[in-house]
Order: C-alpha cells, then structure tokens, then sequence
C-alpha cells in the first residue's frame, strides 16, 4: 500500500458496496487518488455541499437521480467546481443518454460489466490534472 496518497480527491458514487469497496481499495493502493465513497445519491449530494473533490466517479440510475445530480453540479448548486471532471458508470447506454451525458460533460462512460483496468484508466483520466 503506498502511503504517501495524492492531494486529488475523487468521489466514488457507486450503490454496490463489493464494486464501490473494490475500486476504492484499487485506486488507493495504486496510489492513483484519494477516495471518499458514497453507496447513494443522496449521500453524495450531501459530500458534494460539505467538500471539495478534483473528480468525480457516478453510477447511473434507472431514476435519473444521478443525471439530476450532475445538473445540479453542473448549474452551480455544489460547492464544487462547475466543470469538475466526471465519468459515469451504467448498465445500458442508447442515443438519448449519451447526448444527455454529453450535455452534462461526462468526460468517460463505462458500460457494465467492465474490466478493472478500464475502471482504472477512468480513474486515472480523472486524476491527471490538466
């Protein structure tokens, strides 16, 4: 494990605690980012007005709570940076999502299932200032 992590601080947003818990320890031990996870929306709208994250790491929802989310970070509502990078996860992506994502400036989608190393150079992406 390194000990010495970086400044840039990412939330993980990810309601499946074993994916959630997985990519967190990852990003952690590679040393790739400091994490601060949330298993709901709702949690993390709550970190997003308490404090300040360099990226941001999203699963989409069935209700749109997560689209919802990023319009809020996007119009200003957060204490976050308007342009605060941010990749999404989902089961399912047609024409319409993706145009919306593109709308919300998601820089990365990763489809589920999705290998390690694709959620690692997400994350990597993400934690590469610049």
């Amino acid at each position: 494990m390194n000990a010495a992590l970086p400044a840039r601080r990412m939330l993980i947003v990810e309601p499946h605690f074993v994916l959630r818990r997985t990519v967190a320890v990852l990003a952690r031990d590679l040393g790739l980012v400091t994490v601060q996870e949330a298993s709901s929306h709702a949690a993390a709208e709550k970190l997003l007005q308490e404090s300040r994250f360099d990226a941001m790491l999203i699963a989409l929802d069935e209700r749109g709570e997560a689209l919802e989310l990023l319009r809020q970070l996007r119009a200003g509502s957060t204490v976050q940076v308007t342009d605060l990078p941010v990749a999404a996860t989902a089961t399912l992506c047609d024409v319409e999502l993706a145009l919306r994502l593109k709308q919300l400036d998601v820089s990365r989608l990763l489809i589920k299932p999705f290998k390690v190393r694709d959620m690692l150079g997400a994350i990597t992406a993400l934690a590469t200032p610049g």
